[in-house]
């Protein structure tokens, strides 16, 4: 196996502090919120090979997946991913409108769809999915709030948040919910529409599938997440990077969706319904060929998280110890 640098993201959102204890390194007062291990343009990794770096993707060409460690010690942003055909409309878009790719207020980065898994690391809690229309309708007007309640029951969960989201309107509600999200965001609308969505707490090793259009935004935990290889996020609220509620609207799946969370099967397989990458927890000592490319990551707060990559038809050996190993599925 080849050793992998990853590529740091210092969002607001992150911790100071997870992410470098578990690579070992010493906090540097930044807010460490991602590290990317696969070759998307926005975070290249490096393959330490014969005692040189040289780019991932010199070595394995495009890997179809992108795998990241999170640290969320505040909410992230509310968010939706687009299909696959929505994604290279988009990006054939502003590409003819002459948007730079790195600028802020670019939308499509890529012309790729973004399926994704987020294993937890530790306690992992998400807001994912629409709740059943009834059941949120009645616990916001429960909290105080008649206006949400009604054009919810009315007019469904996709048309309320274009509503709540385009109009702004003036409302507070009494929930914890939107207490939490109101603090770290004050005034914004996201901390409204958080009340539409299913809240999913993660245990240690179960996943939490996210598909094309699902609206859901991750409120705190450190976990591993595997997606296609796309930085494609239609952001509506709860952040400071650049918002596209209209995007967000146009890609939005529009029925409420229970949240598949995800648990290894007996082999160690994670049960996904993609076909852009496979998940296999890992435990125990194993032995393997790499039929695919494939991204290996060794787990641990202690400071031995470690990634490697596994070039097709390589044997691999894990000693042991949580990790995850990524790959395309056969």
């Amino acid at each position: 196996m080849i050793r992998l640098v990853g590529a740091p993201q210092h969002y607001a959102w992150g911790s100071e502090s997870a992410i470098p204890h578990a690579l070992g390194l010493d906090p540097d007062g930044r807010p460490w919120a991602e590290v990317w291990w696969g070759t998307h343009p926005g975070g290249r990794t490096l393959a330490e090979t014969n005692g040189t770096a040289e780019p991932l993707v010199d070595l394995a060409g495009h890997l179809p997946f992108l795998v990241k460690l999170i640290a969320a010690e505040h909410p992230l942003s509310l968010q939706a991913h687009p299909s696959a055909l929505q994604a290279a409309a988009g990006y054939a878009r502003e590409e003819r409108m002459g948007v730079p790719i790195t600028a802020p207020h670019r939308t499509y980065r890529d012309p790729y769809a973004k399926p994704e898994l987020i294993i937890a690391v530790t306690p992992f809690r998400a807001l994912c999915g629409f709740r059943p229309t009834g059941e949120a309708a009645d616990d916001i007007e429960s909290a105080g709030s008649h206006p949400i309640a009604d054009h919810l029951r009315t007019h469904g969960p996709a048309a309320t948040v274009a509503w709540l989201l385009r109009e702004r309107p003036a409302i507070r509600v009494d929930h914890p919910r939107f207490r939490h999200l109101d603090a770290a965001y004050p005034g914004d609308p996201g901390a409204l529409v958080a009340l539409l969505l299913n809240d999913v707490l993660l245990a240690p090793g179960e996943g939490l599938f996210v598909g094309t259009g699902v609206l859901h935004t991750y409120l705190g935990g450190v976990g591993l997440e595997v997606m296609g290889a796309s930085d494609n996020v239609m952001r509506g609220g709860l952040t400071p990077k650049h918002v596209d509620v209209e995007e967000l609207v146009r890609v939005l799946a529009p029925e409420a969706d229970s949240p598949t969370v995800v648990r290894p099967g007996v082999s160690g397989w994670y049960p996904i319904p993609t076909d852009t990458f496979a998940v296999c927890g890992l435990a125990g000592p194993e032995r393997w060929t790499a039929e695919g490319p494939e991204i290996i990551v060794r787990l641990s707060g202690a400071g031995d998280t470690t990634a490697w990559f596994a070039p097709p038809g390589s044997a691999v050996e894990w000693t042991g110890g949580l990790g995850c190993r990524v790959t395309c599925p056969a």
